[in-house]
């Protein structure tokens, strides 16, 4: 159960800490006042999407905090699966949002995300809202509620199809991988071979691309290249002061005096500098014998660059790549070329996997109706306590073209009020008080089944008046036997039948406004009822209502 909210900094509510108790928890107070703002601050500690416009005026950050306590043994369990909780039935769960959207939450003190804190959120508490209501109207989450119904045992055969089912992707992967179906197969070899052959032929090598820019370079500017290179290996060698020249001979002076230690080392590097000069002269004149313009060979290095960098473009960005792109396609290619006793072996194996899923889908749809079936009747004992009753509630199956990992199940809720009439989709028969009595319905089975610790009804009276009021009520009363009921309602008959009270009212001052609630006890309670009852002006008639009310609900 919720035994303790605080809320800082939420809307209209500044600083404030609520004690709930167990059993049905009824809040009070005029339209506005901020009934709807505990709960909208609940609901964030709890998960749902982070509002900044919840954010106090003029404040930083919100933050809320919510502790839970008394678990029952199917929370404690749903949570220890979870991996928040490792043992004790207590659970803390915090969350703040700042004025940057940057938002903080824990679970019992340590760090968790969004959708950890909405699945406990899940756990913990049903909520019935108008929105909770249009969700209901959607036929993608009949299915899901019918599950949720069918607690561990669905949820065993899910698990076991999930299981299967992940091994018939993995087959279907391993066909694809080879090509698929035959003409798919045929097709992907044909792509192969054409790549492979353009590479092939290509005779690309690593390091080619630069080059043949260094070529392009070099005949590009090749004239000033010849001038300059032919005048260097001049000067090196054929003037008739050419540097080698000039050392040979510095050589052949020195050479008699080469006793002399000092002049001999001198001569010595004389000489490996002629030798040096001798080699780069020959490298000078290499160039320029290869430097002569050739628009021929300019031409095919132009072509043989754009070829280059189209392989490159179509196969991985570099030669490397290019090259990889081949080998690759080869061994892919010849897996192809050798997988048809292997793509036999996978068809059979995808025909033995499609049977044992289809069974197990069997298993799960057989399962699905039979919870139905019981639904179906809880529904209408349900809605003819409420007062309906003439109403038919069918959930209709149907039945997908291809299975999943949810089997192959189309769910749609269908609903009557009214004798001799054909069942319609909720979304099209049922009225604002119909829902509401439905939604109520779907609720105590929910109750019942023990799958939540709190349960929340944000005006479950939409559309609902007089006697009827008062078996909701009843309903509700009922339901808070057995969870905690947390009820913001404005009718007196279902208020009446509450454990405990809160008063919400707000107050301004010269800058501020200020959400404020006030544990109501004894006559406070019955006053406030019977203003509800009568408005403003509470009459002895009124009260001596209320206290009857309350007899016939056994809270006197």
């Amino acid at each position: 159960m919720l035994q303790t909210l605080k809320i800082k900094n939420v809307a209209l509510i500044k600083d404030l800490e609520i004690n709930f108790n167990k059993g049905f928890n009824v809040l009070l107070g005029e339209t506005g006042a901020g009934k709807s703002i505990i709960f909208d601050a609940l609901n964030f500690a709890l998960g749902a999407k982070a509002d900044k416009t919840l954010l106090r005026s003029g404040e930083n950050v919100m933050k809320v905090e919510a502790l839970f306590s008394d678990l029952n043994p199917l929370a404690v369990s749903a949570l220890q699966e979870l991996g928040v909780i490792d043992e004790g039935n207590e659970i803390v769960l915090s969350r703040s949002l700042d004025s940057d959207g940057k938002s903080v939450i824990r679970i019992n003190g340590s760090p968790a995300t969004a959708l950890i804190l909405k699945n406990v959120g899940s756990v913990l508490v049903d909520s019935y809202s108008q929105h909770e209501a249009l969700e209901l109207l959607k036929s993608k989450n009949h299915l899901i509620m019918l599950d949720r119904l069918g607690s561990d045992t669905i949820k065993n055969i899910k698990d076991s199809l999930t299981t299967e089912y992940e091994k018939y992707q993995e087959i279907v992967k391993k066909i694809k991988s080879l090509g698929g179906n035959e003409f798919e197969r045929e097709r992907t070899k044909d792509l192969l071979s054409y790549q492979i052959k353009e590479i092939e032929e290509a005779e690309l090598y690593i390091g080619e691309a630069e080059e043949v820019k260094e070529r392009i370079d070099l005949l590009s500017s090749s004239e000033k290249i010849f001038e300059a290179v032919n005048e260097c290996e001049n000067l090196l060698e054929n003037s008739s002061m050419s540097a080698i020249g000039s050392v040979h001979e510095s050589v052949n002076l020195l050479a008699p005096l080469s006793k002399i230690e000092a002049i001999d080392s001198a001569r010595e590097r004389l000489n490996n500098v002629r030798y040096e000069l001798q080699d780069i002269s020959q490298t000078l004149k290499d160039i320029r014998d290869n430097t002569a313009f050739d628009e021929g060979e300019l031409d095919r290095l132009d072509r043989r660059k754009d070829l280059i960098k189209l392989l490159c473009k179509k196969y991985g960005g570099s030669e490397e790549n290019v090259l990889k792109f081949l080998e690759e396609a080869r061994v892919r290619l010849d897996e192809l070329n050798q997988s048809e006793e292997l793509l036999v072996k996978l068809e059979n194996e995808k025909t033995k996997q499609e049977k044992i899923i289809n069974q197990i889908c069997e298993r799960l749809s057989d399962m699905r109706k039979a919870i139905a079936k019981d639904v179906e009747e809880k529904i209408v004992n349900e809605l003819r306590e409420l007062g309906m009753k003439s109403t038919s509630f069918v959930v209709k199956f149907g039945r997908m073209p291809d299975f999943t990992d949810n089997g192959f199940d189309e769910v749609e809720f269908t609903f009557s009020a009214n004798k001799g009439q054909e069942v319609k989709a909720l979304a099209k028969t049922a009225s604002g008080g119909e829902m509401s009595r439905v939604m109520l319905a779907f609720k105590t089975i929910f109750a019942r089944a023990g799958l939540a610790e709190t349960l929340i009804f944000d005006e479950v009276d939409a559309g609902i008046s007089g006697e009827i009021g008062y078996v909701v009520g009843e309903k509700v009363s009922t339901l808070a036997k057995s969870a905690q009921v947390l009820c913001v309602t404005h009718l007196p008959q279902v208020a009446s039948q509450g454990d405990a009270f809160y008063f919400v009212s707000k107050t301004s001052d010269a800058t501020n406004t200020y959400t404020s609630v006030k544990d109501l006890k004894d006559n406070d309670i019955i006053y406030e009822l019977a203003r509800m009852l009568g408005g403003d002006s509470v009459t002895e008639v009124a009260i001596a209502h209320i206290k009857e009310m309350r007899k016939r609900a056994g809270k006197a």
